[in-house]
């Protein structure tokens, strides 16, 4: 499955809180070319965005162009576009968006937007199929099921669906447009395990000699894919001539070209993805050769192996290591590999431990260790049990009793089959980051889902997440005098990382672009104590009062005890702003923080919060409230902070939040009451007087639009706010009747930045966020 990258992930959140209108969006990645980048604007969407891969559904802003560029995997930024796409979605719709075509070739590259998209289906027991033609020289063909056709005349480029059916296993025969009795191939699409929900099947591949080959294959609504077995398919050579065989990717290198002597066998294999079982000759050595995606012959090889397999065997082959690196590149092969279970009900899982970093493991489930000193290189299984839904627990070898990790292997859907469950990736903090993958027998891969996982302290070290809310320009960070941190942006953090724990740590703070720790403005000496978790967070004003400053917690967290709840950490880093409480209910959840205090953790029930800031002495004057959302962070922590200048200087004030994995948001305002002009006494919300609210555009230039339909007659206020709720301007529309109004406004004079429009009547008040673009 291919992740949408952190940090435009987190613009993407804000971006939608901004703008309050959202669309959902997949993308499947269906050109036949090199592994691509995805740019929106100038910030990469997707990197290294893998052929026959795809998202989930995701929320992206409507109403307003996006520039959607195309460029070569790793590419270093949307400069590299080989094709740049205008694209803009409407508020409320779902789309699934295909890249489709042949780059520099015809038919060109496109994207292929279908914008019906559905995530779910209708009754909970259904599947719903939308069908895609994505094969450049595939002819117009129909698709039967059971004799009856259920897509006609799909031609390349078309969408046909959503075809709501119950989740089962369904024959899928293809025939020509114009003739339902040539069945031309035969396909097994099992979808019995996907109910309630929906999935896009869609032709790939060259039918012709173009290379890769023609497969239909499935993209899942939550992101994974893999190919639909072939039916009716010529029968395997007997055991005496032949082997089977699956290929993992799990080398966390670049995508790779895979040779049999001097034959291309895999062409442009990414990482973590996987072939299915097939027939390999046996009795001879074969020379395996591994290239750098898109070679030209096996005289590009980097690396080859020679190999035997025995006839009639099975074999499940890992491709591991670090090119160029330690532990090198290898082929890691399983001499005793399974496609099927001996009881159809259950399914049989192969356990490798592929982490070039990670040590020595058990694995439990219910208590019960089904892995045993699993190390690096290692195959453990296969371990047959019944299809359905496990949650593993990771323990070190010796120690199980220390739970460092807990996933979810959800493999109800593979009855009668087998599947590889391999650790990936690097546990000590390198790219790609730690994570189990499966790969089914087909040769379809997913992540397993993470539970709430409590990460020990190193034998040695403590854990520590850094914060930089100092509002100074973008730094870097030295430990010692290597770079720890290199252009360390405000209002970012990282994730919590081991470090070295019982010695002194000279941490510098050197302007971004620095050439080496000599350009530091600043250096702290630190010390962390062994088996502690801290939170620092680079605070004040370099060369200002108060002065720049690193604040460090000693009693940090990253998990909660409860798995339902979040942990919130408060920091006021706010350098002119008074000592504050905060209160949630009514009630007081944070007592008198002045500037650099910590106060937390606070453990509660993920959920949407409304803080109110009030002055330390005075709960009854609600300065501020904010809409503090982390229902989606259950048993984990986040640490919320005052960032910014009150009194109007830049950049301006506004509370922040820190998960514990890095990513940071704002925290955005909640509705007010009637401001009087000057800076704002904002209270509780009120309630909403119109039962339907609209505004166009959004962003605004000029003239701005809001249609309301009011439930009676009243009189309409309006009052514009700036971000941090200071008094803009205020305008009397007097009394309106009851039904459909509008009103118009002209914003052409104000500057660039977000605002709210917040419309008062005698019977409440609603709130519209816009923002004011300026070119």
């Amino acid at each position: 499955m291919q992740k949408v990258t952190t940090t435009l992930l987190f613009m993407l959140l804000t971006t939608v809180s901004l703008l309050a209108q959202t669309a959902r969006v997949q993308i499947i990645h269906n050109s036949p070319s090199p592994t691509v980048d995805i740019y929106a604007g100038t910030d990469k969407l997707l990197d290294n965005f893998a052929f026959r891969t795809a998202t989930p559904f995701i929320d992206v802003p409507a109403g307003v162009t996006i520039p959607i560029g195309v460029a070569l995997g790793s590419s270093t930024s949307s400069a590299d576009a080989i094709a740049t796409f205008p694209v803009q979605f409407d508020a409320g719709k779902t789309y699934v968006v295909v890249a489709t075509g042949i780059v520099g070739g015809n038919p060109g590259f496109g994207l292929e937007v279908f914008d019906m998209g559905q995530e779910t289906t209708v009754e909970p027991d259904n599947v719903g199929i939308l069908f895609f033609h994505g094969s450049p020289d595939a002819p117009t063909v129909d698709v039967l099921t059971g004799g009856a056709p259920i897509i006609n005349d799909a031609s390349y480029g078309d969408f046909q669906g959503y075809l709501e059916v119950p989740a089962a296993s369904y024959n899928l025969d293809v025939t020509p447009g114009n003739d339902n009795n040539t069945i031309v191939a035969s396909y097994k699409a099992d979808l019995s395990f996907w109910k309630g929900r929906t999935a896009v099947i869609f032709a790939s591949g060259f039918l012709g000699a173009g290379n890769p080959k023609f497969e239909p294959w499935v993209a899942l609504s939550t992101g994974g894919t893999f190919p639909l077995e072939t039916l009716a398919s010529p029968p395997p050579p007997p055991p005496g001539n032949a082997a089977r065989v699956q290929i993992i990717h799990n080398s966390p290198s670049p995508t790779v070209d895979i040779y049999a002597g001097t034959d291309k066998l895999l062409d442009n294999f990414a990482f973590r993805t996987a072939t299915p079982f097939i027939d390999v000759p046996a009795g001879v050595t074969i020379p395996i050769g591994v290239a750098l995606g898109n070679s030209n012959s096996s005289a590009d090889a980097i690396a080859t192996f020679p190999v035997q397999f025995d006839a009639g065997k099975t074999y499940v082959v890992v491709a591991t290591g670090i090119v160029g690196g330690n532990p090198g590149f290898n082929l890691e092969v399983f001499d005793a590999g399974k496609e099927t279970t001996a009881d159809p009900n259950n399914t049989g899982i192969l356990f490798f431990h592929g982490s070039p970093d990670a040590p020595t493991v058990d694995v439990l489930t219910g208590g019960t260790p089904i892995i045993n000193d699993a190390s690096y290189g290692d195959f453990q299984g296969y371990l047959e049990v019944p299809a359905a839904t496990y949650e593993l627990d990771v323990t070190p070898g010796n120690d199980n009793n220390t739970i460092v990790a807990s996933y979810k292997a959800d493999l109800s859907f593979w009855k009668g089959r087998t599947a590889v469950i391999f650790a990936s990736g690097f546990l000590g903090g390198g790219s790609p980051a730690f994570e189990p993958w499966v790969a089914l027998s087909t040769g379809g891969t997913f992540p397993l889902e993470t539970l709430t996982s409590t990460p020990p302290p190193p034998p040695s070290g403590a854990r520590l997440q850094v914060i930089h809310n100092s509002p100074t320009p973008t730094v870097d960070v030295y430990a010692n005098g290597a770079i720890l941190l290199d252009n360390f942006v405000f209002r970012t953090a990282t994730p919590f990382i081991d470090v070295p724990a019982g010695v002194q740590i000279n941490i510098a703070v050197a302007p971004g672009n620095s050439t080496s720790v000599a350009d530091a403005i600043a250096t702290f000496p630190l010390t962390f104590e062994q088996g502690k978790t801290y939170v620092a967070v680079a605070t004040g004003i370099v060369g200002g009062t108060p002065g720049f400053d690193i604040k460090a917690y000693d009693m940090g967290k990253e998990t909660t005890a409860n798995p339902n709840d979040v942990g919130i950490l408060f920091f006021h880093g706010s350098p002119d702003a008074p000592t504050v409480d905060v209160l949630a209910g009514g009630a007081p959840i944070i007592d008198d923080a002045s500037y650099g205090d910590f106060q937390g953790y606070l453990e509660v029930p993920a959920a949407l919060y409304e803080l109110s800031v009030t002055p330390g002495n005075d709960n009854n004057t609600v300065v501020a409230k904010y809409d503090a959302d982390l229902s989606f962070w259950k048993g984990r922590t986040a640490v919320i902070f005052a960032s910014g200048f009150l009194s109007g200087n830049n950049p301006a004030f506004e509370p922040w939040v820190a998960l514990s994995n890095g990513g940071t948001f704002p925290l955005p305002l909640s509705s007010f009451s009637k401001p009087a002009p000057g800076n704002v006494n904002l209270s509780s919300r009120g309630e909403t007087f119109a039962s339907q609210v609209s505004a166009f555009p959004n962003p605004v230039t000029s003239r701005y639009t809001v249609n309301l339909r009011l439930e009676n007659e009243t009189d309409i206020q309006a009052v514009v706010l700036d971000q941090t709720g200071r008094f803009v301007e205020e305008r009397s529309f007097g009394t309106l009747p009851k039904g459909n109004n509008t009103l118009e406004f002209n914003f052409g004079t104000l500057p660039a930045g977000q605002y709210f429009l917040n419309l008062r009547s005698n019977d409440g008040v609603q709130t519209l966020k816009f923002m004011v673009a300026r070119p």
